[in-house]
């Protein structure tokens, strides 16, 4: 019997999807933990083990926070990489109980990805409601996009974005149809409902690449669809459509609009470094581009090439790049804790930099190997939610550092991993009639 076959399990495992979604991470740690103490009991501690250190997905996973911990043992704000150590474990102990155990079946499959997305619809909700409340005191429609419309969640509306964006492609699989108690033609409807549902999150959380990633997917979903069965009619209905909501987006005055055209208007140029001061405002581009001359520079000037700075270290040396480049860092008078701390605490937002800061080329080694491993399960599935899933993943690394953060973590490891238990497709085997001639 799998894990998700036991009630008790499955709703611990809502636990950890909800507490992710709602940035409960203190709570969200006592649910993986007992997610985990669930497996180890189900399959029996030797034989979790045994499996889980013979899967190479696991392995992988355990590489890599085995080479961050490692950072321990030459840093000089052990406290800090204590902490993002920990948050690494996420990674092991979700790996462990996907590639350890038998997590699903089929049936178990379609029913967790059906309650995922009602839980990414319920957290929506919430997030609508609240900014509802806002925008009744303050009249401000700004409130309904971007940051603020997840702030209710305590969430990067990018990293969000991406949540939302999964719900929407399991949807769209084969194993989409909602696992719930009603009748096929509602079933249907209610799929198509949420899906339109999520899109409109996606256009108002405004991440411009997972924007376009989801109508890469929505194109190669109905592209597929009705291409096959020769429904021309319906394909070129739903082509028009997305013309629409894109001329729309763009014919309109509206903060999607906006920042697209922030990002081609502000170029590419960085100011020069003896030009910069406290008032020097920075386009997305332009300061990402600035963030990644500063870790060449950190790696060069500590000779880090090959083991990195440690985790502990690595956001401090930035912190003191910023301070040295006379970037706006708050008030310093008011203290180290001051709640206004400007670029402080700004990553590097690029997670293959970011990896290579940290650990070196040993650990961003480390890295490729996850991608590699989850490249392959992309193409053994041969699915659009395989390919979609790991080019999501691997496109959101450039602009962002998801691994800095828990939300990153989870979704680095259990959204790969999960795909072990969904359906692969099966090719097609052409058979050659023989020549009767």
């Amino acid at each position: 019997m799998t894990l998700l076959a036991k009630k008790p399990v499955f709703v611990v495992t809502l636990a950890v999807l909800f507490t992710t979604l709602f940035s409960w991470f203190q709570t969200n740690s006592w649910c993986i933990i007992l997610l985990l103490i669930c497996g180890l009991w189900v399959e029996g501690p030797v034989k979790a083990i045994r499996t889980a250190f013979t899967n190479k997905y696991f392995l992988a996973y355990f590489i890599y926070w085995l080479i961050q911990a490692a950072g321990l043992f030459y840093t000089h704000n052990p406290v800090k990489g204590q902490n993002l150590v920990a948050k690494d474990t996420t990674l092991v102990a979700i790996a462990f109980v996907l590639c350890g155990c038998r997590f699903a079946d089929e049936k178990g499959y379609r029913s967790l990805i059906t309650a995922y997305s009602l839980l990414v619809f319920a957290s929506a909700l919430y997030c609508l409601y609240r900014a509802e409340i806002l925008y009744v005191r303050l009249h401000d429609s700004s409130v309904f996009f971007y940051h603020p419309l997840a702030a209710p969640l305590s969430q990067n509306a990018v990293f969000y974005s991406v949540y939302v964006l999964f719900a929407m492609q399991f949807l769209l699989s084969p194993e989409g149809d909602p696992a719930i108690g009603l009748s096929a033609p509602v079933r249907k409807w209610c799929r198509i409902l949420l899906v339109v549902f999520f899109l409109g999150m996606i256009v108002l959380l405004s991440s411009k690449l997972i924007l376009i990633l989801a109508l890469l997917m929505l194109v190669n979903f109905f592209g597929k669809r009705y291409y096959t069965t020769q429904n021309l009619k319906a394909l070129v209905i739903s082509g028009l459509a997305a013309i629409c909501l894109v001329a729309g987006l763009f014919a309109i005055d509206n903060p999607v609009k906006q920042r697209f055209t922030k990002m081609v208007d502000g170029g590419i140029s960085v100011p020069k470094r003896d030009t910069i001061n406290a008032a020097t405002a920075f386009d997305p581009l332009p300061l990402r581009i600035l963030e990644w001359h500063f870790a060449f520079e950190i790696l060069r000037e500590h000779h880090a090439w090959l083991f990195g700075v440690s985790p502990g270290d690595s956001q401090d040396l930035l912190d003191q790049k910023y301070v040295d480049t006379h970037m706006w860092i708050g008030n310093p008078d008011d203290g180290p804790d001051r709640r206004i701390r400007g670029f402080l605490g700004y990553n590097f937002h690029d997670q293959y930099i970011e990896t290579l800061v940290r650990s070196g080329f040993i650990g961003f080694a480390s890295l490729m190997l996850i991608l590699g491993l989850q490249i392959g399960i992309a193409l053994k599935w041969r699915t659009k939610e395989a390919r979609f899933t790991v080019l999501t993943l691997i496109l959101f690394f450039i602009p962002e550092s998801p691994l800095t953060m828990q939300h990153g973590v989870f979704l680095f490891c259990f959204f790969p991993l999960l795909l072990l238990y969904s359906r692969r497709k099966v090719p097609i085997m052409v058979v050659k009639q023989p020549d009767k001639s």
